[in-house]
C-alpha cells in the first residue's frame, strides 16, 4: 500500500465533512504508517515497536483521524490541557506501588477479566503543512471483542467541558454522537493477549516486552506504554493489575510525581518515567488513591516541539479508565 493509498483509506474510516485533501494529523499519519508496516501477513502475531497491539494502534489512529474529520473551516489555535497539579509526598515509587497492590486485594474490582476497554481520552492533532494546530473534543472509546477474535471499536463524542485547556471547537458533533464505528469479523481482531493474562509479574512482563519491542532493556516508561496497550484491550482484575504494577516497579527510571486529582476529580497518585523510544516525552501513570487501580495515562513534552508548535510541558494526550459509571451518567 502506498502512502497516498493509506491516507485515502484513513480518511474513509468515517463519513468525512472535511475535503479529501485536508491534511492528516502528524501523529495519526506516523502511527498509521507504523501499523501498516507491521500489519501481519501470516497468522503469526507481530510485535509493535512503540504502541502495542494492532487493536491499540487502531484505537489511537481512529480517535485522532476522526478528530481531523471534524475539523472546522478555520482551525483553532493549539490549546492543550493544563498539567495536573501534584502535591509532593514522602513515599518512594516502591512504597506507592506496594500500597496500591494492597488496595487491589480488597475485592472491590471486577471478579473476572473482561474483553473490553472503555476509556475517556483527549487527543492533540496538528497538520503537517505548518497550518495551525487544532484541539478536539474528548472522546469515549469502547473496545469490545470476543474469544473468536471478532469485535468492535466505537468512538463517541464526549460531553463538552470548560476544564482548563479542554476547549471545544465550534461545530463539533453533539455529545453522544458516534463518530467512529470499526467492526472486526471472526479472527480479524489481533489482541496483545487473546486469553486472560496470568496474574503474575512474569506473564505481564512477557506481554509488555511483546507490546513494546523493547527487548530485555525494559524501562519503567516502556512498562507504562505496555500497560496502556493492555488496558486498551482488557478490563483487568485486582491481582492482574497488581502484577502489572510489579513490572513497572521492577523497571528502572521510575519516579513519584505526587498526589493529585485527575481530570474527572478522582484522587490519584502519579508515577512518571521516560519511554526508551520516546525520549522527548514523559509518561505518567495515574493510580487511584482509593482502589489502587491504574486509572489514567498522560504524555507530556519534555522539550519544545517545533513540528507540533508546542512548548515543553504541553500535555499531548491523556486516557482515563474505570469510567463506566461516568459514561452511564452522561447517556
Amino acid at each position: 500500500m502506498s502512502d497516498d493509498d493509506l491516507t485515502r483509506a484513513l480518511r474513509r474510516l468515517d463519513p468525512a465533512r472535511t475535503p479529501l485533501d485536508a491534511p492528516i494529523p502528524l501523529d495519526a499519519e506516523r502511527r498509521a504508517r507504523d501499523f501498516a508496516r507491521s500489519a501481519p501477513r501470516t497468522r503469526r502475531r507481530p510485535a509493535y515497536a512503540a504502541w502495542g497491539s494492532a487493536a491499540a494502534v487502531v484505537v489511537l489512529v481512529l480517535a485522532i483521524v476522526t478528530g481531523v474529520l471534524w475539523m472546522p473551516g478555520n482551525p483553532a489555535s493549539a490549546l492543550t490541557p493544563e498539567p495536573l497539579v501534584f502535591t509532593s509526598m514522602s513515599e518512594d515509587a516502591s512504597q506507592v506501588i506496594a500500597q496500591a497492590q494492597e488496595r487491589l486485594t480488597d475485592g472491590s474490582g471486577p471478579s473476572e477479566p473482561e474483553r473490553r476497554s472503555l476509556s475517556l481520552g483527549w487527543y492533540y492533532s496538528g497538520s503537517p503543512d505548518e497550518a495551525e494546530a487544532t484541539v478536539f473534543r474528548r472522546e469515549w472509546i469502547d473496545v469490545r471483542w470476543n474469544a473468536d477474535l471478532s469485535g468492535s471499536v466505537v468512538t463517541t463524542a464526549a460531553e463538552a467541558t470548560n476544564a482548563a485547556g479542554d476547549t471545544v471547537p465550534a461545530g463539533d458533533p453533539t455529545p453522544g454522537t458516534v463518530v467512529g464505528d470499526l467492526q472486526f469479523v471472526q479472527n480479524q481482531f489481533s489482541p496483545l493477549s487473546p486469553t486472560a493474562p496470568e496474574p503474575t509479574a512474569e506473564a505481564m512482563r512477557t506481554l509488555i516486552l511483546t507490546s513494546t519491542g523493547a527487548g530485555d532493556q525494559l524501562t519503567a516508561g516502556d512498562a507504562m506504554l505496555g500497560a496502556r496497550a493492555l488496558l486498551g484491550e482488557w478490563t483487568l482484575t485486582g491481582p492482574q493489575q497488581a502484577a502489572l504494577l510489579e513490572v513497572v516497579d521492577q523497571a528502572p527510571g521510575l519516579r513519584v510525581v505526587g498526589t493529585a486529582f485527575d481530570r474527572l476529580g478522582r484522587p490519584v497518585v502519579g508515577l512518571a518515567a521516560v519511554p526508551s523510544g520516546l525520549t522527548t516525552s514523559e509518561a505518567t501513570l495515574l493510580l487511584s488513591a482509593d482502589t489502587g487501580r491504574i486509572v489514567g495515562f498522560e504524555s507530556e513534552l519534555l522539550a519544545d516541539n517545533d513540528n507540533l508548535k508546542l512548548p515543553a510541558g504541553s500535555i499531548t494526550d491523556y486516557t482515563l479508565w474505570d469510567v463506566s459509571d461516568r459514561k452511564a451518567r452522561t447517556e
